[in-house]
């Protein structure tokens, strides 16, 4: 049998292989997982030993790591099994990550009372806000449903409490986000934000009536604030839930809430959790198609996160009889199953509940109709008698989950209508991904701040050197002011970038034609749609109402496409600059004889430290609100494209009364084409103009902030080689605060060693 050890630490991201005690040479494909997350490689773990191997299947497995990743190992080992391997796992468990984010926590708040330290974290806008980032409790899980699928009686369930407006249609017209707060018992206060965050209407005690009515106001509306105790999942110390009621996109009155839904599917870079609640009972929305779509095309990327932040939900289990119903519940969760590997989807996992269930055993029977009572006291006999109804059997819960089942002591009716379980999986989620990417975000931010204030005591400490070695470095100095002193040629720059030019990135360049080449696909499909036979008014009626959501989905999902892709695009081009200005500084230094002065070195560190701000002037113009192009088309709005095949000549009418949809799509599709093109137009152009902003907010840094930086460092550094006191008192204090500094990098690695 192969010994295999692995040690995974999630919070460096570092793995460790041994291979019957040694470590893997060099051909081994499990070395390239050697600074990869665990998720990204776990499914393929037995594939890549078995062919290491030469196809043995015997294996024992020791793991080194924490509970939510041995849990994938535990998957995956499973899998093998069912394919004929045998595998035996051992685990040795570490440290969660909630005490090991404390810890650093702690570290952040000494560093930032350190006199010495703290300026190199108030200084810097990137350290401040990666901090800000790592620490914000606020954890989002956004329910996002088909139409009567049940979503505002699974969050009422979640809750314990019924809030949220609840029927047999699309109830939700606007974003509401629920946060966690432990402390406000049997109450909800509320507050409706419109445009640009202004508080509109605040609630101390919101009611389902006032939920009701700000519904009503979806257009002045951005979104709900509400905060109360959300009963489904425990509130820690360092996580807050905030669970947001999305409007289905393929049903909602506002285009601006329906992009934002869908920009929450195709976030990558947050990644965060998504239900994805479907109705057991009708399966068959032709909405859904696009909406499935997308999820496909974002589970496909990533890795196991990518498929782990999407829970499949399937509601209202308690209407079917399994004596009834073709193949029982395994038979339904079979369709369902079969329905989104139809939508893209390969492998789903799903997870049958009923959240009416779980809503009504929370709710105190006062609260409840007396229908509802009624229908209670029914199905939870029905439920608690007949074991096939016990929907957690048919789910493929992890170990953590298990556990985390056990510890609440639920009544085996709570655990039977599933949703508990799903709760659970979001305590999973948080500690699998959530807290480890905060934590590895805090410990590299600090970590950097640690090397800035090593390396300024360092240029310091080397000022203790006899008077010859300061002269030298006196004249070193003065070279260097030399070479300022004929500045930053903020025109032979730019001269050199039109000769040159700065493009946009590669990667840029790559994802617009991607987005580019999506529209073409859904218009070839749109034209085999239409160009069929005639059909009645009515048929072309409904023919155009299906194909406008389409396009406003498409439309809308291009439009976020292109914001994600501004973002990134900045990204790169930060970094572009700031390579320009490292590069700035090393042609500051001279080659010559003294350049081996460790001095030298720590100064050129100490100006590539300097916090280099770029960043746009102004705020974008939204791609989706510029013009480009005309048309003469009527009833339509140009940047609403679904609008364009509703206009008053739509059908040619004869005697039979029917639609030439040849005739249709012809008059329809060049001028369908017209707001895309605009779109993908006007976008190229923002993404190149903030680039080009980015590079004139570095040229107006380097002609006036770095100059003052430059001379103050420049200026300090005179002193202290002139004046003996001041020279021996700062010597002190810089050997005082790297001994300091060493001391608070141990203590920072130790919070993530195993």
């Amino acid at each position: 049998m192969n010994r295999i050890t692995i040690t995974h630490n999630p919070f460096i991201v570092d793995t460790r292989f041994l291979i019957n005690e040694a470590a893997p040479d060099a051909k081994c494909s499990l070395r390239k997982h050697e600074n990869e997350r665990l998720q990204l490689w776990i499914e393929n773990l037995f594939g890549e030993l078995s062919h290491y191997f030469n196809g043995d299947t015997d294996y024992e497995i020791t793991f080194k790591g924490v509970e939510s990743d041995y849990s994938d190992l535990v998957a995956a080992a499973d899998a093998a099994k069912a394919q004929g391997m045998r595998v035996e796992l051992n685990w040795e468990e570490m440290a969660p990550p909630e005490a090991r984010l404390e810890q650093i926590r702690e570290l952040v708040e000494e560093a930032r009372q350190h006199p010495q330290i703290q300026r190199f974290l108030l200084e810097d806008r990137v350290a401040q806000q990666a901090l800000n980032e790592a620490f914000n409790r606020d954890f989002d899980v956004y329910v996002v449903a088909t139409m009567s699928s049940g979503k505002s009686t699974l969050i009422n369930a979640m809750l314990g409490h019924n809030l949220l407006p609840a029927a047999n249609e699309a109830t939700t017209a606007t974003i509401a986000r629920i946060a966690d707060n432990d402390s406000m018992h049997h109450r909800f206060s509320a507050k409706r934000i419109g445009d640009n965050g202004v508080v509109l209407e605040v609630v101390e005690e919101v009611t389902l009536g006032t939920l009701k009515a700000w519904n009503g106001l979806s257009e002045d509306t951005k979104r709900i604030d509400i905060e109360g105790n959300i009963v489904a999942v425990r509130e820690r110390e360092n996580v807050r839930l905030v669970l947001t009621d999305t409007p289905g996109p393929n049903n909602s009155k506002n285009e601006e809430h329906q992009r934002t839904t869908m920009s929450f599917i195709q976030d990558s870079r947050r990644n965060p959790l998504i239900l994805y609640v479907l109705n057991g009972t009708n399966l068959a929305v032709n909405d859904d198609k696009d909406l499935l779509g997308m999820v496909a095309d974002c589970m496909s990327k990533g890795g196991k996160q990518s498929k782990d932040r999407f829970i499949f939900v399937v509601n209202k289990m308690d209407e079917f009889d399994p004596d009834n119903t073709e193949g029982g519940i395994p038979g339904v969760l079979d369709r369902v199953k079969d329905y989104l590997e139809n939508n893209g989807i390969p492998a789903p996992t799903v997870y049958p509940i009923s959240a009416n269930i779980t809503r009504l055993i929370r709710i105190p029977t006062d609260k409840q109709t007396a229908k509802e009572r009624s229908w209670f006291t029914g199905i939870s006999e029905f439920f608690e008698t007949e074991p096939r109804m016990n929907l957690l059997q048919y789910m493929p819960i992890s170990r953590k989950v298990e556990g985390i089942l056990q510890s609440k002591k639920f009544s085996p009716l709570m655990l039977s209508s599933g949703l508990p379980a799903v709760e659970a999986m979001i305590d999973e989620y948080i500690e699998k991904y959530n807290l480890p990417h905060r934590i590895k975000r805090a410990y590299d931010t600090l970590n950097d701040v640690i090397e800035k204030g090593l390396n300024a005591s360092q240029v310091i400490t080397q000022l203790e050197r006899d008077e010859q070695a300061l002269v030298e470095l006196q004249a070193e100095i003065g070279l260097l002011e030399e070479g300022k002193a004929k500045g930053f040629d903020s025109r032979a720059y730019k001269d050199e970038l039109e000769r040159e030019g700065k493009t946009l990135p590669p990667e840029t360049e790559r994802k617009l034609i991607e987005l580019e080449n999506g529209i073409e696909p859904l218009m070839r499909e749109l034209a085999d749609y239409f160009l069929s036979s005639d059909v009645s008014p009515k048929e072309a009626e409904n023919k155009i109402v299906h194909a406008s959501k389409r396009v406003q989905f498409h439309y809308l999902a291009l439009v976020n496409g292109y914001e994600e892709l501004f973002e990134t695009t900045q990204k790169i081009v930060r970094e572009d600059l700031l390579q320009d200005y490292q590069s700035y500084i090393a042609s500051l230094f001279p080659d010559s004889r003294n350049l081996d002065l460790p001095i030298l070195e720590g100064i050129k560190k100490a100006l590539g430290d300097f916090s280099v701000e770029i960043d746009l002037p102004t705020k974008y113009i939204k791609t989706r609100k510029v013009q480009s192009g005309s048309s003469d088309v009527s009833d339509s709005t140009w940047f609403k494209p679904w609008t364009w095949l509703s206009t008053r000549t739509v059908y040619a009418y004869r005697e039979e009364k029917y639609v030439d949809m040849r005739d249709l799509w012809k008059s329809q599709s060049v001028s369908l084409a017209v707001p895309f093109d605009a779109l993908v137009t006007d976008a190229r152009k923002q993404i190149s103009v903030a680039k080009d902003r980015l590079i004139d907010s570095f040229l107006e840094f380097m002609n006036e902030e770095f100059d003052q930086k430059f001379h103050a460092l420049m200026d300090d550094l005179k002193e202290k080689t002139t004046d003996r006191r001041k020279r021996e008192e700062a010597i002190k204090k810089a050997k005082e605060l790297k001994a300091w500094l060493e001391a608070f990098r141990t203590r920072l690695d130790d919070t993530l060693t195993f």
